[in-house]
């Protein structure tokens, strides 16, 4: 009875990579438009005003944190290249295989699989470092003020 409300383990998985790919795909353009959209107001901040005097350690923090940001934008971008590739490789494979069946397709997680994650999880923790890094100029920049 059960079985009648399933649906074919194909297009269970089919289902759950689009998913996965739409949340990788909103999670990257939402760092893309924060990272640059802080990065950008920041810069205009602290750059754009002569008034502004910052302590040496706000200075390194605020430092600090734009090229977290712009790491984290790089690393991002990086996994989306790393991506892109390893599924152009493998449709490749695919296409081999189609040609050839006696050619096997290496559809099982390998080394790019590992970059992809350690450049989103590295990407992840520069972008949360440098965000929470501006927050604290700010916020210690008005206390000074």
């Amino acid at each position: 009875m059960l079985g009648d409300f399933m649906n074919d383990p194909t297009d269970e998985f089919n289902t759950h990579a689009r998913d996965l790919t739409n949340r990788v795909n909103f999670l990257a353009q939402a760092i893309f438009i924060l990272a640059a959209g802080s990065l950008s107001a920041s810069i205009a901040v602290f750059t754009g005003s002569r008034t502004i005097t910052l302590t040496p350690t706000l200075a390194n923090a605020l430092g600090f944190s734009w090229w977290c940001l712009v790491i984290s934008v790089v690393l991002i971008a990086s996994m989306l290249t790393a991506i892109i590739l390893r599924d152009y490789f493998l449709t490749e494979q695919w296409r081999a295989a189609l040609n050839d069946p006696t050619k096997e397709v290496n559809d099982k997680p390998g080394l790019a699989d590992k970059v992809i994650i350690g450049l989103g999880v590295f990407g992840m923790l520069c972008f949360i470092i440098g965000f929470l890094g501006l927050a604290y100029v700010a916020t210690s920049f008005i206390g000074i003020a």
